[in-house]
């Protein structure tokens, strides 16, 4: 369909409506059924169509009201204490809401700034970033990301923050000792990387040396974990595959599933406590019930039904199908992920691939930017099936397929 109304956003023109869900897939107004191999844009972990998450949404709107995002509210409450509790790792005591990844990333950016200003440390400004990544869409996670399609038209804007290789130990050292310790605030890396990278994954060894330099200077180590967490790794946060301390973690997608805008930023004990005298600037939506309550229903879906241990099993079977399928296949150049998050780097244009498997009522994601020149995703919710999967890798295949012979 062409409708006008929304050609502010691009490429929808030949877009699909999505009218509702169920399970792993999407329901069109015209009654077409779309397996979603992606989640969305890896959002999707508990399926779609659940009830119980409007029901939670619907009764903090009907009994709550607006508060300033400083004061408590029974909502942020119990979704603050449940990450803590169960979620997060030992040590993360310290929860900041947002509405979703863009806003984690870059409050994240912030933290590292107001932590190192209260800490007596004007000088300190940096954050580097790897080469390739992507952190969000605000300018200040532009700049500190390395995604040159999302980056282009917007150089004036950015800060020259310095960038490192996502693979190379030596490099960050360098960097860091380059631009002085002295000047840098934070360093911030997905541990699996995302959309620029298809799941481009550091050694153990990289891990640690990051751990290491950003510990023994002080420098916040930022993991984001905006697509890899919540689960998607079948662990509850990516960096726990890997010798990664991170002293705050971002999160968005995942957290409230897709079905509200929620993101958050947790923060070490000792961070939150740095900052108490001077506060964090909020958001005004910071902590909104109705993406809190949801939220919770999310996390209750996900605990009640084991879902993270159901990404770990169901994604060994797709990156089982999906590396018997390709690791051979001439267009292929590399399969790679863990757990419901796996991308696969081609020598075809990804775009066209995409596209194809549409056509054959199948969603995978696109991904790649600099080294990664063209890749595509698959990260379903964590309620996949086995002959879901066995279609999402047959249709990717037949995608593949049909783009190399144009």
């Amino acid at each position: 369909m062409n409708d006008s109304r929304y050609q502010f956003v691009p490429n929808t023109s030949q877009q699909p409506t999505i009218a509702g869900g169920e399970g792993c897939w999407l329901i069109c107004s015209d009654g077409r059924r779309i397996l979603d191999a992606a989640g969305g844009a890896v959002v999707g972990n508990i399926g779609w169509g659940r009830a119980e998450v409007a029901d939670a949404t619907r009764a903090a709107m009907a009994g709550g009201a607006y508060s300033v995002p400083i004061w408590p509210s029974e909502q942020r409450l119990l979704l603050r204490d449940r990450l803590v509790e169960r979620w997060l790792p030992q040590g993360f005591t310290q929860v900041f809401f947002t509405s979703g990844g863009s806003e984690s990333t870059d409050s994240a950016l912030r933290l590292a700034r107001s932590y190192q200003l209260c800490k007596g440390r004007p000088e300190r400004w940096k954050v580097v970033g790897r080469h390739p990544s992507y952190h969000g869409m605000t300018v200040g996670t532009i700049a500190v990301a390395s995604h040159s399609t999302r980056q282009k038209g917007f150089e004036p804007l950015l800060l020259p923050f310095p960038h490192v290789p996502w693979d190379d130990a030596a490099a960050v050292v360098e960097v860091i000792e380059r631009e002085g310790p002295e000047t840098i605030a934070g360093f911030i890396a997905e541990p699996i990387t995302g959309a620029a990278g298809a799941c481009l994954t550091a050694s153990d060894e990289y891990w640690q040396t990051v751990t290491d330099i950003c510990h023994r200077y002080d420098i916040l180590l930022i993991s984001d974990e905006v697509m890899c967490g919540y689960g998607r790794t079948g662990l509850n946060f990516g960096h726990q595959h890997f010798p990664f301390e991170p002293d705050v973690i971002v999160g968005g997608k995942g957290l409230g599933g897709g079905y509200v805008p929620m993101g958050a930023v947790a923060a070490r004990t000792e961070v939150g406590e740095a900052l108490s005298e001077a506060g964090f600037m909020y958001f005004t939506f910071t902590g909104n019930d109705a993406a809190c309550a949801a939220s919770v229903a999310v996390l209750d879906i996900m605990e009640r039904e084991g879902l993270v241990d159901r990404a770990a099993k169901m994604g060994a079977v797709l990156g089982d199908r999906l590396h018997a399928e390709f690791d051979q296949h001439p267009a292929v150049i590399e399969v790679r992920g863990r757990g419901m998050f796996y991308g696969i780097e081609l020598r075809i244009p990804h775009q066209q691939v995409v596209a194809e498997a549409l056509s054959r009522d199948v969603w995978i994601y696109p991904a790649g930017s600099g080294p990664v020149a063209s890749a595509v995703m698959l990260a379903p919710p964590f309620v996949v099936s086995d002959d879901e999967i066995d279609r999402m890798v047959a249709v990717t295949r037949a995608s593949i397929d049909a783009v190399m012979t144009k």
